[in-house]
């Protein structure tokens, strides 16, 4: 259980975002590291990570009603970020992404309100096997860890990524808006 919490949580630091996308996005055009924002995002993922794990016992968990609600909402959201990306101008290299800062990269973080079901699926097995507060605390530590290395080595590449830094966004915003609506198909 713990090196699967440890690997999942290295795992888990590679699967972006909206938010973890735009930390990146900022890191890159700016070449400094957007504190504030990669604050706001790892409080965002420790509030659901919080909400998951006392949700474990909850019978609200396990509503239609509340698992459709939490769809729709985390639907509606990546497809707003998804519109917003696609049709933004195409930065150029005298312009800088700016930083989101703490509020936009919660908000942007707590706008995922499908993480309530990956971390409560995820925190599980360790509620059965009564190792709850470890599991949780090893891939935390794990996450953030394997986030902020993440990051380092994005940092390392600046002129490869700036180069592509568009093509990327671009096809990640259509990743998003894919995802929206397999998400709504799922509901449905």
């Amino acid at each position: 259980m713990i090196l699967a919490m440890f690997v999942t949580g290295i795992l888990s630091a590679f699967a972006l975002g909206p938010a973890s996308f735009s930390i990146i996005r900022s890191l890159v055009s700016r070449r400094s590291w957007p504190w504030s924002s990669i604050a706001g995002f790892l409080l965002g993922d420790l509030i659901y990570i919080l909400f998951a794990t006392a949700l474990l016992r909850s019978p609200l968990l396990h509503l239609q009603w509340f698992k459709n609600l939490l769809t729709v909402l985390t639907a509606l959201a990546l497809l707003i970020f998804s519109v917003h990306v696609i049709f933004s101008k195409s930065p150029t290299s005298s312009i800088q992404i700016p930083d989101l800062g703490f509020r936009m990269s919660l908000a942007l973080t707590l706008s995922n309100f499908h993480l309530v079901f990956i971390y409560a699926g995820l925190f599980s097995h360790a509620l059965e096997t009564n190792t709850l507060l470890l599991g949780v605390s090893i891939y935390a530590l794990t996450f953030v860890a394997s986030f902020m290395a993440l990051l380092w080595s994005l940092k390392r590449l600046h002129g490869p990524i700036k180069k592509i830094l568009r093509k990327i966004e671009v096809v990640a915003a259509c990743g998003f808006f894919c995802f929206s609506v397999y998400l709504s198909m799922e509901i449905l």
